[in-house]
């Protein structure tokens, strides 16, 4: 029984590899003092554990800070390329009313140049007659009175046909040079227009791009703090352990000294109450470790029966490809429908109400599209642009065709997704012009594109 004892209290082991030796005359306090520096320690990571958790959830509150005011700038970049579309436009048009204009003066001061001919040849013909006698010859010449009337008559029409000819030469040229100093003044306004477009759109472009170096270094600075948080919680589970172990020893060395004074106050005893003390002991111990031994079997049983394995659930793989060929038509077709007359709602399409209104993001537009042709690309409250990412198979932007997903790097990665229609055109729903067929090279949608593709249909 002593031999027992002493083996059992030869040592004890914590959790950080502590060697802590014990005798008889161990010193409780000394174990005392391992467990209060034990709770200090435990106290300054807990501290620290604290600190790290605040800086954790400030930055989760400033990343998503971030997310929303990139979103805020991708929208507006979005807006500003579809004014620069517009602009670009107009100054091609304008470009062509000022071509059309010079035909036009090219033509006017064709016309004026033969009416000054006309002019020419007319004085050249008064001047090879007599000049401006001409005029009276023909008055004089008159054999009548009415004779002189019709002739007066004649005389001033020639006259004021002349001045007429003039006149309209004269508004002609003042007409053609209005036009023409209205288009300048047009075409510069729409070009300055167009030039303030194009800074913004780079500005915002910067922007966008800031910021995205900000969210990816505020999203390794949260990394970085889970991973300290991480550390810090197993130093604090470990610490636990080894002061579990101390106060274990504490208590088995107090129960060890209990024990030896019991021994020493019996080796004082007479011979037979000792002889009678150690037999009780003797029982004592046997009745024990019945108990303890059926703990052991049931012990036993417990960790047979938890080590027996267990289903885990099938990981499974990337969704198949769908070989609803015609469902890529349908797709199209259905979600064409709405072309300028659904406007783009965040969150949207996520309800029967919203979908019933056909109010969409991205994301839930291309889902209803593909669904109402029979197409399941997730479900009605659960599909975004992350989830659409992994559907069907990937493909090379060289190869895509037909009712392929194309996604943007907007506000985030993979932020938006629409449907390739072909010719470098696509079907999506947009913050700036809901659902809508946009240029996939369109400077805003250009930018983004950083060829992802996915094939959902064969």
């Amino acid at each position: 029984m002593k031999k027992f004892i002493t083996f059992g209290l030869a040592s004890v082991i914590g959790a950080s590899g502590l060697f802590i030796p014990f005798t008889h005359e161990a010193n409780a306090q000394d174990l005392e003092q391992k467990k209060l520096e034990l709770d200090s320690k435990q106290s300054e990571v807990n501290k620290n554990l604290e600190k790290k958790k605040e800086e954790l959830s400030k930055l989760e509150a400033k990343q998503k800070a971030l997310a929303l005011k990139l979103k805020e700038i991708d929208e507006k970049a979005l807006k500003t390329s579809g004014q620069i579309e517009e602009k670009q436009a107009e100054n091609e048009k304008t470009k062509k009313e000022i071509n059309t204009l010079k035909k036009e003066i090219a033509d006017t001061e064709k016309r004026i140049e033969e009416r000054s001919e006309f002019l020419k040849k007319r004085v050249r013909a008064l001047q090879e007659n007599g000049g401006s006698t001409k005029y009276i010859d023909v008055l004089l010449g008159a054999k009548s009175f009415s004779d002189f009337i019709s002739r007066a008559g004649a005389v001033s029409t020639l006259i004021n046909a002349d001045s007429e000819i003039i006149k309209e030469q004269e508004k002609d040229k003042a007409e053609l040079q209005k036009s023409e100093n209205e288009l300048n003044t047009k075409l510069e306004d729409v070009q300055k227009t167009l030039s303030k477009l194009e800074t913004l759109q780079s500005d915002l472009n910067q922007q966008l791009d800031e910021k995205d170096k900000l969210f990816k270094q505020v999203k390794e600075q949260k990394g970085s703090a889970t991973s300290e948080i991480s550390e810090l919680n197993s130093q604090s589970d470990s610490i636990a352990s080894e002061k579990d172990a101390t106060i274990a020893a504490q208590k088995q060395a107090e129960q060890e000294a209990k024990e030896a004074a019991q021994k020493e106050k019996e080796e004082k005893a007479p011979t037979k109450q000792r002889q009678s003390n150690v037999q009780a002991e003797d029982n004592s111990s046997t009745n024990n470790s019945s108990p303890s031994s059926s703990n052991k079997n049931r012990s036993s049983n417990n960790n047979k029966n938890s080590s027996s394995p267990s289903k885990k659930p099938s990981t499974g793989g990337g969704s198949p490809v769908s070989s609803n060929v015609g469902g890529i038509e349908g797709a199209i077709s259905t979600g064409s429908t709405i072309v300028g007359q659904s406007p783009y709602k965040w969150g949207g399409g996520r309800s029967q109400a919203d979908i019933a209104a056909r109010r969409f993001d991205c994301s839930s537009f291309v889902r209803w599209a593909f669904a109402s042709a029979g197409i399941n690309l997730g479900p009605v409250g659960g599909t975004t642009t992350d989830t659409l990412v992994g559907k069907g198979r990937a493909v090379s932007a060289s190869a895509m065709k037909r009712g392929d997903l194309v996604f943007f790097d907007t506000y985030k990665v993979n932020g938006h997704v629409g449907i390739y229609l072909g010719n470098g055109t696509f079907l999506n729903d947009n913050s700036s012009r809901g659902v809508s067929v946009d240029s996939m090279s369109n400077v805003y949608w250009k930018k983004a594109f950083k060829g992802v593709v996915r094939r959902v249909v064969e």
